[in-house]
């Protein structure tokens, strides 16, 4: 029972870990575009 928890446990944990891994590379990717999107504008 108390393995199965701790499994549990330790899985859970692992994909919340994943999950704010992949925001935060979205986010950083987000950024990049729009830092692009600002220098291809300012040429104009």
């Amino acid at each position: 029972m108390v393995l199965t928890l701790t499994v549990l446990a330790a899985l859970i944990s692992g994909m919340f870990v994943a999950s704010v891994a992949s925001t935060i590379s979205a986010l950083k990717r987000e950024d990049q575009d729009y830092r692009a999107l600002m220098e291809r504008q300012r040429a104009f």
